[in-house]
């Protein structure tokens, strides 16, 4: 990593681009993130990395281009503690305009250094470099060979880089000469959806075999509201039933399921989460308690929303809205999910 750090600070200097400042002072964030992501590890190249610049001084570079490793850690810990739409093994190295660059972390296990590209919205994981070194090396080959363009408006300059879209054959050419690489071996873009994700990845995030294994269902909705109703008590089973409406924060998702007995609303914490996007149909283990509550069948209020909208009444369409809200997140939902089983 230093080599490829002095390359690329020399050939920032040479071509006479705002230079690459120095790293600040990184030991308060680089301790507070080695405590958040205990048991795995930083890569020493990630860390050296960060130890010797300051990511948002290179600004002629790739999409997406470096960010802190506060912001790293801001990204990171927010996708843990709430939708977790990624494997925890996943550390954020660049960050712009919902496109991520992740590093692998060390688990123990042989994971760690892989240079991943993934955006929100739904696209692959793609395999980039097999290191971050690999990536800083690039980058500094690619500003020697002067692959970038200045443009002066009239209100400012800007410095466009690799203008004949040159980086991603770069990139794919120096990719194939290092692989097999270690858990990806030739693949140059993996599935994001949850159910396909390397087994290191699924461990990395506590989604083991066993959190899939379907147990059967143990109890009916109807039976739960009615035992609830007799006893004035809470009452937990196992139902096997398909999403019927899905309203979500960072923290969980507010869902009505239905087992075609009745609906119930259920509040499923981001922890218990991770598969509501993989299926229709579930296994939830719940436990139902005494509410005064909305029944969680929001179908009513989805079509008063859709219905107001098609018909221009854009404060009807907010209204509707507003009660979707409220129901959602200031009402306590009838049930709490503690496991989410996809059936598939």
């Amino acid at each position: 990593m230093d080599r490829a750090v002095d390359r690329l600070v020399k050939a920032y200097d040479t071509a006479n681009l705002p230079p690459i400042r120095p790293a600040g002072e990184v030991d308060a964030v680089l301790t507070k993130i080695a405590e958040e992501i205990a048991p795995m590890r930083l890569p020493a190249e990630l860390e050296r990395f960060w130890r010797r610049v300051d990511p948002h001084s290179i600004t002629v570079a790739p999409y997406p281009r470096p960010t802190s490793p506060t912001f790293a850690l801001d990204i990171w810990t927010s996708d843990r503690d709430g939708y977790a739409l990624s494997p925890r093994l996943l550390f954020p190295v660049a960050y712009e305009s919902h496109g991520l660059l992740f590093v692998e972390l060390e688990d123990g296990r042989g994971s760690g250094d892989v240079v991943l590209e993934w955006g929100y919205g739904g696209q692959p994981y793609y395999v980039r470099f097999p290191t971050l070194s690999a990536y800083v090396d690039l980058l500094a080959t690619m500003i020697e060979l002067e692959e970038f363009t200045r443009h002066q408006l009239e209100t400012h300059s800007y410095v466009e880089f690799d203008p004949d879209r040159r980086w991603n054959d770069a990139l794919a050419v120096r990719l194939s000469a290092a692989q097999p690489l270690h858990n990806f071996g030739h693949a140059r873009e993996l599935d994001e959806r949850v159910l396909n994700w390397p087994q290191h990845w699924s461990s990395s995030s506590g989604l083991t075999p066993e959190t899939r294994t379907l147990r059967g269902a143990t109890t009916t909705v109807a039976e739960l509201l009615e035992r609830v109703a007799t006893t004035g008590a809470a009452a937990e089973g196992t139902l096997r039933a398909t999403l019927n409406g899905v309203v979500g924060s960072s923290a969980g998702r507010r869902v009505a399921i239905d087992d075609g007995t009745g609906v119930l609303d259920v509040w499923c914490p981001s922890s218990v989460s991770h598969y509501l996007s993989t299926s229709r149909g579930f296994e939830f283990d719940v436990v139902v308690r005494p509410t005064s509550g909305p029944t969680g069948d929001w179908n009513d209020d989805y079509q008063d929303v859709q219905s107001a909208a098609l018909a221009g009444d854009i404060e009807g369409a907010q209204a509707a809205g507003m009660e979707i809200y409220a129901k959602a997140f200031l009402t306590p939902a009838a049930a709490e999910a503690t496991a989410i089983r996809p059936i598939v």
